[in-house]
């Protein structure tokens, strides 16, 4: 039943006030900006060795928050192929979000996306947010295994069972 009331997008100022405590929370120095119907904030992640940014989007005509991960390094043609077969081993397992592989850019990102009419809007950047960075984490090694020349496979695998809690 519909109560026929429409949902309250938030304003682009709360949502950057949210992402910016979370970037706060982890000493991430962010930047904003907006373009077409987007905002946009952008974390520079320094210390990590494997990912170099964390970005969140705000569609505000769909009221949906996108979440990337961003690494660091480009991937290289020699591995390109055994890289598309990770992705697809990661994503095959993943209830949400996804690994992908960006063409234009060499680079591998976690995604992950949320409606923002669903719920308080600190919980759902943070829900969002820690989905996508601990993909980062449990997929971080199987990357590093297959950008050193192993097979994907047994990679997923192992991040899979370590993750599902079985030794």
């Amino acid at each position: 039943m519909r109560s026929g009331a429409k949902p309250h997008p938030p304003e682009a100022t709360a949502f950057l006030g949210e992402v910016g405590k979370f970037a706060k929370q982890f000493g991430w120095p962010v930047r904003s900006f907006e373009r077409e119907a987007e905002v946009v904030c952008v974390a520079l992640i320094e210390a990590d060795p494997s990912f170099g940014r964390f970005v969140w989007v705000y569609d505000t005509d769909r009221t949906m928050l996108r979440c990337m991960l961003v690494s660091k390094g480009k991937i290289g043609w020699r591995r390109r192929a055994a890289i598309l077969e990770l992705c697809a081993r990661v994503n095959e397992a993943l209830p949400f979000g996804c690994l992908e592989y960006s063409f234009g850019e060499d680079i591998l990102v976690f995604r992950d996306s949320a409606d923002l009419d669903w719920g308080p809007l600190d919980q759902l950047i943070g829900r969002t947010t820690s989905r996508v960075l601990n993909l980062g984490k449990r997929y971080t090694s199987p990357i590093e295994n297959v950008l050193n020349g192993n097979k994907p496979e047994p990679a997923v695998a192992k991040a899979d069972k370590t993750s599902s809690g079985c030794a």
